[in-house]
């Protein structure tokens, strides 16, 4: 099979592709100094469990816990919660600066080695194999055949061409460092040149493929790193726990550690290996194109004929003959994306954001620093998503067949979700149970399917861009893309950056929920109130996306790029049905406020609960509204442009609503007709209000345009099915068919709304000022659930607290209590027990100022305790010191002492049963 050959890496609208050896490359480097900054970190001289006490300790002194299972606790208003957090890594800082020290030296040592044997390795070669240069004066002919051969290449620059005479084998190496490249011919190889020159052409044009692609310094410094990665890393882990072993030193984690360590050197070698076969593939390839033919007979003479089975692909470093074979027949498949290759992308990028976000916290990083790590990491999942649909549609731009771009996304999002999860779960800093939870679970679905969207949104997009040929175009589309996957990756994403972290969100949310619902219970204006409120004033939605900027420019960015990046822009039709739209919802609001003044009066109507319900049933209608216009437009527009045109409409209705809800709420008293709750005329209100409404109906109205397309376009299937049935001789034509005209107009009226939606949402924080309460159902379901109660409970927290020095303090109460009783009970020197009661009432304010206990009741059993001993103690010396110690005074020190030896007892009943007794054995 003879001919044109593509491209090795095809370009999707201007946009080069990389390589797999640069991607498998990066991903190497990445999972390597994060593997060995976290091993080091953990194996410091001092000991990983010099580090765990420090940071349990640091957890008890600040009250943030990092213990999973987490602990149910009363909600607390978020600023105390970053406070706590930032206390902990305040007390952590003052701790890690020689860990940090430490860490910082072993990765520029890791480094340095790995330089030093990427330097050495060609001299190391050449020595070891004894090789010869080949000079002109040796084989003018073989020479001369060879400069041609580069020349065919097309390299600059011609490599050293060294012999090896002992080794009989019919092939050849590229190898070097830096701009230094060698090219090793086996002595079997130069007899092929005499006797079959074709495949002598084919095995040294292979070579200078390697050179051509510049993946030899790539190779050979990815393998000085795996080796310096095991002697400045792997083996002071395994002397480090040896050691601990031999010294019997009780560090509960050290298995936990073991086989993590083990697991991540492992795939770390899977990546080595995987980086030496994706490169034979590309050089493969690149033959193929030189020789202008896909035969494996021509490309791939030195390959072996038979095969085994063992070891198994993802152990070889090289390719098997037949997966060779393959690739040469469509070399563009290499770059299409894998669940394999995402799936080791996912655990690379979990890993690396664990096992560097970790020790930067640790070192005493603010809690906004923490949230821009997780921004950062939403941001580049989304990114590797948008980078695999690029790669996608490049295939399909240049494949000679239908390519299964939907099941290659699947998979690929697929691949990325799951490895998220698996990195997480093998991270050393997370040595919790190995096996992921039901809301780790759904978390990642939830994450696979935005995923999923987004990858399907940049296919698209990256499709309308391969159609236009003008430069500038190109660089403007791709700067909009990748701006709207980034910001909806910085937005969206974060709170999936650590998936065990969000057991406590269900239960908050319900939380929320619960208290939102009441207003509908304290309002009881219709029965659809509880509904209503729950669907609009949605906790999720407020908590995360209410005043989102990121998130919901981002949302903007969905409709508005592939308007602008189509051919033509049909907007006649959305732009009246948005603004129908509106209208309608002015409609409904002005119903129901009437409705409200006639049925409730005015003085009622003032309170936090109608506020919310008539705000709930105001964001219904307009949902309602939004729904409808996405399933007209879809219902009329063509299949390929009504997504982003029932976007754009959507949008249109809810800027126009937005702006009307905002002039309500400030002009609403000086309109009779508008009235419905006692403010001023005019009403005082600022710009975070439109701010917030808006972002509340971005947020909302995407799901509802998306569900009202998907209705529309299901409609619009039925009707012409139908129609065809009964009259398949007439054709019906969409509006915005027939003679395509340019979209000027509509791409302008299309930027002008979008740049007005997202001014509004950038509005100033400054705080909605007005003579009356607030009516933001969620604000005040946080506030009056920060009041409520919780079970007790024990788990991680409770053995923090305790291993941070809990169990210091009790066991010194209960040393100082048994004396106190002791010398009591034996009638023994007055002055003996006073000195005895002295000790337990400086015990005893030495506990007090140790923080209490996670939980509530422990919390509540400790407080009695302690103040019940204290008692006693002082009754017992202030009675001695003022000559009043008589039977009746040493009866009520007695019975205080018992009702703290009860509540001791309680409280040490409670923590036996929960976490065994030798936990506090030594109480």
């Amino acid at each position: 099979m003879t001919g044109a050959r593509p491209s090795v890496r095809p370009a999707v609208a201007g946009l080069r592709t990389p390589s797999g050896t640069t991607v498998h490359f990066a991903s190497l480097m990445a999972l390597t100094f994060a593997i060995a900054a976290t091993i080091h970190w953990v194996m410091m001289p001092s000991g990983p469990a010099a580090w765990t006490r420090e940071a349990e300790r640091c957890q008890v002194r600040s009250g943030s816990y990092l213990g999973r299972p987490p602990e149910p606790r009363p909600p607390e208003p978020r600023p105390e919660v970053i406070q706590r957090y930032d206390d902990f890594a305040g007390c952590l800082a003052d701790r890690v600066s020689d860990r940090v020290l430490w860490t910082a030296f072993a990765l520029s040592a890791m480094f340095a080695l790995a330089v030093l044997l990427y330097r050495l390795q060609p001299w190391w070669r050449i020595r070891r194999q004894r090789l010869v240069e080949l000079r002109s004066a040796d084989d003018p002919e073989l020479t001369a055949y060879l400069r041609s051969l580069v020349v065919q290449a097309g390299l600059p620059r011609a490599p050293v061409f060294l012999v090896d005479p002992l080794n009989p084998r019919a092939g050849g190496l590229a190898f070097g460092h830096g701009h230094r490249r060698y090219v090793r011919l086996d002595a079997g190889l130069l007899t092929l040149f005499r006797t079959d020159p074709t495949s002598f052409r084919a095995v040294v044009l292979h070579e200078l493929a390697h050179v051509r692609d510049r993946d030899v310094p790539i190779t050979y410094f990815a393998l000085a790193v795996w080796r310096s990665f095991l002697i400045t890393a792997l083996v002071p882990m395994v002397v480090g726990l040896l050691w601990l072993s031999w010294q019997d030193v009780p560090f509960r984690s050290s298995p936990g550690i073991s086989w993590r360590t083990a697991c991540l050197v492992l795939l770390v070698y899977l990546f080595r290996n995987a980086l030496l076969r994706i490169r034979e593939y590309h050089a493969d390839a690149r033959v193929s194109a030189w020789l202008g033919s896909a035969d494996p007979r021509l490309c791939l003479p030195a390959l072996p004929g038979t095969v085994t089975r063992w070891p198994p692909v993802w152990l070889r470093r090289h390719p098997r003959p037949a997966s060779r074979v393959a690739a040469l027949a469509e070399p563009v498949a290499l770059l299409r994306p894998g669940f394999g290759e995402c799936l080791a992308a996912g655990i690379v990028l979990q890993l690396c954001y664990v096992h560097t976000a970790t020790p930067l916290l640790a070192a005493g990083t603010p809690f906004h620093v923490f949230r821009l790590l997780s921004g950062g990491w939403g941001a580049f999942v989304t990114l590797l998503v948008g980078f695999a649909a690029a790669r996608g549609a490049a295939v399909t731009a240049v494949g000679r067949r239908r390519t299964p771009v939907a099941r290659w996304l699947l998979r690929s999002c697929f691949g990325l979700g799951t490895g998220t999860l698996l990195g997480e779960r093998l991270s050393l800093s997370g040595l919790g149970d190995p096996l992921p939870g039901a809301v780790a679970l759904v978390a990642i679905g939830v994450l696979i399917g935005q995923l999923v969207l987004l990858s399907w949104w940049v296919h698209r997009c990256s499709r309308l861009l391969h159609r236009t040929r003008l430069a500038r175009v190109r660089v403007i589309g791709w700067f909009a893309i990748g701006t709207a996957v980034s910001l909806l990756g910085w937005s969206c994403s974060p709170l999936w950056s650590s998936p065990t972290n969000l057991d406590r969100v269900p239960s908050h949310l319900g939380r929320v929920g619960a208290s939102i619902a009441d207003f509908g219970d304290e309002a009881a204006w219709t029965g659809l109130d509880h509904a209503l409120l729950l669907v609009t004033w949605n906790p999720v939605v407020m908590e995360f996306a209410a005043q989102n900027l990121a998130l919901c420019t981002g949302l903007v960015l969905l409709w508005v790029v592939p308007l602008l990046l189509a051919h033509r822009t049909r907007i006649r039709f959305a732009l009246p049905v948005g603004l129908l739209g509106a209208a309608a919802w002015l409609v409904f609001d002005l119903a129901v406020k009437a409705a409200m003044r006639e049925t409730i009066p005015l003085s009622e109507r003032a309170t936090d609960a109608f506020r919310a319900v008539l705000t709930a049933w105001e964001f219904s209608g307009l949902l309602l509204a939004q729904f409808l216009v996405g399933a007209a437009v879809a219902a009329v527009l063509f299949r390929r442009a009504g997504l982003a045109h029932a976007l754009f409409a959507v949008a249109t209705t809810g800027l126009t609503v937005s702006g009307m809800i905002w002039a309500f709420a400030r002009l609403g008293t000086c309109v009779p007709p508008l009235q419905a709750m006692a403010t001023r005329c005019p009403g005082v209100t600022s710009g975070e209000y439109a701010a917030t409404v808006l972002g509340v109906v971005t947020v909302e109205g995407t799901v509802a345009a998306v569900v009202g397309y998907l209705f529309g376009t299901t409609v619009r299937r039925v009707l012409r099915r139908w129609s065809r049935t009964r009259a398949p001789k007439i054709v019906r034509t969409p509006v915005g068919a027939g003679t395509p005209k340019p979209g000027r107009a509509g791409r302008l009226v299309a930027a002008v709304v979008a740049t007005a939606s997202v001014a509004v949402l950038a509005l100033p924080n400054s705080p909605f000022e007005t003579d009356e309460e607030s009516s933001d159902p969620v604000a005040e379901a946080e506030r009056t659930g920060s009041n409520g109660t919780e079970a007790e409970s024990g788990t991680a927290s409770g053995r923090v607290w305790l291993r941070g020095g809990g169990v210091g303090h009790f066991r010194a109460v209960s040393s100082a209590t048994f004396e106190f009783a002791e010398d009591i009970s034996s009638n023994a020197e007055v002055r003996e027990v006073r000195g005895s009661a002295v000790r337990l009432s400086e015990v005893v304010t030495e506990a007090r100022e140790f923080p209490e206990p996670p939980d509530s009741r422990r919390a509540e059993l400790w407080d009695e305790m302690l103040g019940a001993l204290d008692d006693s103690a002082r009754r017992f010396v202030d009675a001695f010191d003022t000559g009043t110690l008589d039977w009746e005074a040493l009866r009520g020190v007695v019975e205080s002492l018992e009702r703290g030896v009860r509540r001791f007892e309680e409280l040490l009943d409670l923590w036996c049963g929960e976490y065994g007794d030798r936990v506090l054995a030594a109480c």
